[in-house]
């Protein structure tokens, strides 16, 4: 039988698909869905037989795979070989990996896809596009090609359209193995190194189920909130409930916990037994950012941190120009502290302490290349972590890399902190593929980086192929009706958010009915997030109980909606919230943050009136919001007058700041003032195409008809003015 398999195998044909000039291997297996390889011509020859096994350990894991090679030219080439398979009837594709030199499309006018990049298009190209993969496996997303890169024709500048989607909703999953030369060998060594790793693991250890789970947090994460970190496990057990049960093991590790956390976190992912490790900190492409300075009420331990704050300022300083004397006297006036805690800064021996001192807080890439990494799955939380389109990233690092570590999910660009990470993450035990998982959940920011079709045996009471059922049971509403009785959480919120593609009927009745009735978070959670989607009466009415929900990440995202969404039937939850939750960190951040997109005339007189009929309040704090709030309100003000105001001296600069500042803060109250700048034909140009796009961002706003129709005379064909006419057109699209 053997024999005869590999017989097969050579004789599997190699051709050129009518219309295309790739060479194509295909599969060796029927199956209900395939899989592609793409990977350019050089990597193919260079690692063949490592490529051909990886083939092959896809395929006994029943997912037939083709491989397609080519000196790949652009995107817009791989994409139609992509869309090509998935139009293929008899095995429509599921997903694909990039292997090797594959064009990488980098994605502008997108920002509203991303969870935070903002940054001013006008700047460095390479800087301010997003590195995507969402061009390759979202193909309802429409883009317009600028052009390639000078200096680095790997990467590909494309716009996106107006006249096409404006969400996400991939149609199949993808991932990146990009290797890179470096101290570990050439990128082809490496490249065959890892696809060996991933025969061998997934041959030998093909029944594994995930039953070890470890998550660490650095610090500034999520405000160091305690409260959110207790919420997330608990959510956790939830979706994981082998792991939590005798027969599993959990392991969370704050960066408190120990100082520094560094080799306890190198310690754990090297754990030979791990299946997940979660990591929630900030990053870089190169760096995992774990500690700041030890904290500590005894003096030597605060006086030994203002020392090195202040060597590093004073060193930054002088290379900016400033004499020593001069960098030093000014922190002695500024902190009151002795000339001396400066004095040494230049010293060689301190200077290489404070780097030695630096180097301890934090896991570089240095370090991540020393390690064996065995943690199957990895989940990077953390900005630039992902970053494949550099020479080199985190997630990369382990994944090329000895032990057992087979992908990851990380980030090309910053990515927010308030977020659900862990979202459908349970369905992994059901034997979900990353890759798919990562379908799910994705921004454009989001990539799986190795293997993607990699899964744990399914370990839970769900009996279908949930990976399959995906693709396959995609639109059959009455099957993902059926699945919100199944008792997995995650496979519940699953079937919500299918209904929700499906553009089902009741979706908003459904997701209000959850959300009253669940006992469990997740399907909460879940039921609020389609809400915020519809954004209609139920939304409101659901704000209304979820500001005091019982699970952390609900109640502070229940405030951002309630302050997005603006309607002034939400500002006696908003006020509930800031009276009786005022010790949820993060919750408090958001409550800080967005008040000012409320009616604060209102939120002053519901404080007020709520204050008036209990004494459970604490005096000083309500006279400080209210003081906040008197702060707030003249700051509004004063930004009004820039925008719409008809002062000469106010500069375009000024203004545009102003308005682009409505990005992060849609205030539902100011729409009419946005609305004018964006219809008033004697502003300038660039101001009205960006309050056109500050609009797009109201999403949440109970008056996004308002927007919809003060921003339609723009779109009609009488309007010449063609940008304005296609901003205008993606907005309202948005908003739809």
């Amino acid at each position: 039988m053997k024999k005869n398999y590999w017989l097969l195998f050579i004789l599997i044909l190699v051709t050129a698909v009518s219309g295309y000039s790739q060479t194509v291997i295909d599969p060796a297996v029927k199956t209900p869905t395939s899989f592609a390889i793409i990977i350019d011509s050089t990597s193919y020859s260079k690692a063949q037989n490592a490529v051909n096994a990886y083939k092959g350990v896809i395929e006994k894991d029943n997912l037939a795979t083709y491989i397609i090679i080519d000196n790949w030219k652009s995107p817009d080439d791989v994409k139609a070989f992509l869309w090509k398979l998935y139009n293929d009837k008899k095995m429509p594709l599921e997903g694909a990996v990039f292997i090797g030199d594959i064009p990488i499309p980098m994605l502008r006018d997108a920002q509203h896809l991303s969870s935070a990049f903002k940054m001013d298009q006008r700047r460095d190209w390479t800087q301010s596009s997003i590195p995507s993969d969402r061009f390759y496996d979202d193909f309802d997303l429409k883009f317009d090609f600028l052009k390639q890169d000078e200096k680095r024709p790997e990467l590909f500048y494309y716009s996106l359209r107006p006249d096409g989607s404006q969400q996400l909703n991939c149609d199949i999953y993808t991932g990146r193995i990009r290797p890179y030369d470096n101290e570990k060998g050439d990128k082809y060594t490496q490249l065959i190194a890892y696809l060996q790793k991933v025969v061998k693991e997934r041959t030998e250890n093909n029944t594994n189920i995930i039953d070890y789970l470890s998550m660490g947090r650095g610090h500034g994460y999520n405000s160091e909130s305690k409260v959110a970190w207790a919420g997330e496990q608990i959510a956790l057990k939830e979706q994981f409930p082998f792991v939590f049960s005798p027969q599993g093991k959990t392991k969370f590790m704050d960066f408190d916990s120990q100082w520094p956390i560094k080799e306890y976190f190198i310690a754990e992912v090297q754990q030979p037994d791990l299946d997940v490790m979660i990591f929630h900190h900030h990053g870089d492409v190169d760096m995992q950012y774990l500690n700041g300075y030890k904290e500590g009420s005894d003096p030597n331990t605060s006086i030994d941190n203002i020392k090195r704050y202040v060597r590093e300022k004073v060193r930054t300083a002088i290379r900016r120009g400033k004499t020593k004397d001069e960098a030093i006297n000014e922190y002695v006036k500024s902190l009151g502290i002795p000339y001396a805690w400066g004095e040494d800064a230049l010293d060689p021996k301190v200077i290489a302490e404070d780097s030695l001192f630096n180097l301890m807080l934090d896991i570089n890439i240095n370090d991540i290349y020393a390690m064996k990494p065995n943690a199957r799955f990895i989940v990077f939380d953390a900005c630039f972590n992902g970053s494949f389109h550099e020479p080199g990233n985190v997630a990369g690092g382990y994944i090329f890399n000895s032990g057992k570590t087979i992908a990851a999910q990380a980030n090309t660009v910053n990515t927010v902190q308030d977020k659900w990470p862990d979202e459908l993450i349970g369905l992994l035990s059901a034997g979900l593929r990353v890759g798919a998982w990562n379908q799910q959940v994705n921004y454009l920011e989001t990539h799986i980086i190795g293997d993607p079709t990699f899964r744990f045996r399914n370990n839970t009471a769900i009996d279908f192929d949930i990976t399959s059922a995906i693709k396959l049971k995609a639109k059959d509403n009455n099957f993902w009706l059926k699945q919100l009785n199944n008792e997995n959480v995650d496979l519940k919120s699953l079937a919500l958010k299918m209904l929700y593609k499906n553009n089902y009927q009741g979706i908003s009745d459904l997701s209000k009915k959850i959300y009253r009735e669940s006992p469990d978070m997740i399907p909460r959670t879940a039921a609020l997030f389609i809400a915020s989607k519809l954004a209609d009466n139920n939304f409101i009415d659901i704000l209304k109980l979820a500001h005091q929900d019982n699970y952390e990440l609900i109640r502070r995202f229940a405030v951002e909606y309630i302050c997005k969404n603006g309607s002034d039937e939400l500002i006696p939850a908003f006020v509930h919230s800031v009276l009786w939750d005022n010790t949820s960190e993060r919750v408090v951040f958001k409550q800080r943050n967005f008040i000012d997109l409320l009616d604060l005339n209102k939120v002053k007189t519901e404080i007020e009136r709520q204050t008036s009929q209990s004494p459970a309040y604490h005096k000083k704090e309500v006279e400080e919001w209210l003081s906040f709030i008197d702060k707030t309100d003249k700051s509004i003000k004063e930004s009004m007058k820039i925008i719409t105001g008809k002062d000469t001296s106010v500069t375009i600069k000024e203004k545009r700041f102003e308005l682009l500042n409505f990005r992060n803060n849609p205030a539902s109250t100011r729409i009419e003032q946005l609305i004018q700048v964006a219809n008033d034909s004697s502003e300038n140009e660039e101001l009205r195409l960006i309050a056109i796009e500050a609009l797009g961002w109201f999403n949440y706003s109970y008056r996004k008809n308002d927007i919809i129709k003060g921003l339609q005379p723009l779109t009609l064909e009488s309007n010449k003015n063609e940008a304005l006419r296609k901003e205008a057109v993606k907005t309202i699209n948005r908003l739809k």
